[in-house]
């Protein structure tokens, strides 16, 4: 594995033989005249002769955690959109092609499982009659039940489920746990949770079994699904077709600029931003409509995906002249920088305006993202100055 910054410099030497990979995929680009190449992205790159995991800016740790930060960014906003469009980006290829993701086929079975086609597939619509001494799940059928007395004795007949186990709903539900792990998000975990107690609740038995892709297509020759339910069988059989490529590299990635917008929604969230927070004295300049990332009742301010040496020297006009203005200096001001630290980096001040440049634990906003704490948000409120 090799680690990378991103926006960082690096020699050519750095990316070995996968250096056209990814400079054909916008990964990297040419920087210095030729003699050095800049790191474009947050998140992970398989080609085929390296692994890389490109960190976020300010990163320096080299550590465990630090990786699973990233793979954990990437999972969590696998789905997150700006202006309709996914930000993250995923792609599968063997040697010369592309083909479909890994991440597709999640995709599809997670939708499969948590929606009414997988329902229907498990708990089915049609019901059997099966007169019984012992209690059954299903529905009591009254009229049947004395015409099966005349005939099988005592008892009671009932409409039930055919919810029997069978080989093939194992491997679908195998197949879904195992990307389920690779690719789940914390949310998207939860669903399939509540999915499988519904259904376990109707008296279906999940089980994972051992498979590989030999058995399933073997095993699918033999397969009889109804038509509602033949683009299950389609998919998961494209998926194990495809996992029998033994070469195959990826490119699962959010690029410098979409990250910059991921920073900006995870802050949003724990920071408590809601645009009805903005001063109702707000007033915007003649030329332009002037929006904070961030608002809140006490403080508003910006998400900025900078370099903090690159933020040391920047004057931040718009934050500590417009927006203060346009503000009538009623709330502090803030810029947001992520980093491996939480610290404040300077305080800009002219005359009655005053901006504070922070840079925030990245963990630590993540964990207040996924756990609801108010880590972050503490720490803010620390800086508001009074009214």
């Amino acid at each position: 594995m090799i680690i990378l910054i991103d926006s960082k410099n690096y020699s050519k030497e750095h990316f070995g033989n996968s250096l056209d990979f990814l400079l054909a995929h916008g990964l990297i680009e040419v920087k210095e005249f030729a003699v050095a190449y800049k790191v474009k992205f947050v998140g992970e790159v398989h080609t085929p002769f390296n692994y890389f995991i490109a960190f976020p800016k300010n990163f320096t740790n080299e550590s465990e955690d630090n990786v699973a930060l990233v793979k954990s960014l990437l999972k969590e906003f696998n789905k997150l959109k700006r202006n309709g469009k996914v930000l993250i980006k995923n792609k599968t290829f063997t040697i010369g092609n592309e083909i479909t993701a890994e991440y597709y086929y999640w995709r599809k079975l997670f939708t499969f499982f948590t929606d009414y086609i997988t329902y229907e597939f498990y708990y089915p619509k049609k019901r059997q009659i099966k007169h019984s001494v012992s209690r059954e799940k299903g529905r009591l059928h009254p009229m049947l039940t004395d015409l099966n007395r005349e005939k099988y004795g005592t008892g009671i007949t009932y409409e039930v489920k055919n919810i029997k186990e069978d080989t093939f709903k194992n491997i679908y539900y195998t197949t879904l746990k195992n990307l389920e792990r690779k690719f789940a998000s914390e949310a998207e975990q939860d669903h399939i949770l509540e999915t499988e107690l519904f259904l376990k609740a109707k008296g279906h038995v999940f089980k994972e079994i051992e498979i590989n892709a030999d058995f399933f297509l073997n095993h699918i020759k033999t397969l009889e699904v109804s038509p509602l339910h033949e683009t299950i069988v389609k998919t998961i059989k494209n998926y194990y077709i495809e996992s029998k490529i033994k070469e195959k590299h990826f490119i699962h990635v959010f690029y410098s600029k979409e990250f910059e917008y991921v920073f900006e929604y995870l802050l949003q969230t724990v920071l408590k931003h809601s645009n009805s927070n903005m001063n109702s004295s707000w007033i915007n300049p003649n030329y332009k409509k002037l929006q904070p990332d961030i608002v809140t009742e006490t403080f508003i301010g910006d998400a900025k995906y900078y370099k903090i040496t690159e933020a040391n020297k920047y004057g931040f006009e718009k934050e500590l002249y417009a927006y203060n203005i346009a503000n009538l200096n009623k709330q502090s001001n803030i810029v947001f920088i992520p980093s491996e630290k939480t610290d404040q980096l300077k305080t800009l001040q002219h005359d009655i305006y005053c901006l504070e440049v922070v840079s925030l634990n990245l963990r630590d906003v993540l964990n207040d993202y996924l756990r609801k704490d108010y880590t972050c948000l503490k720490f803010v409120q620390t800086l508001v100055k009074p009214n």
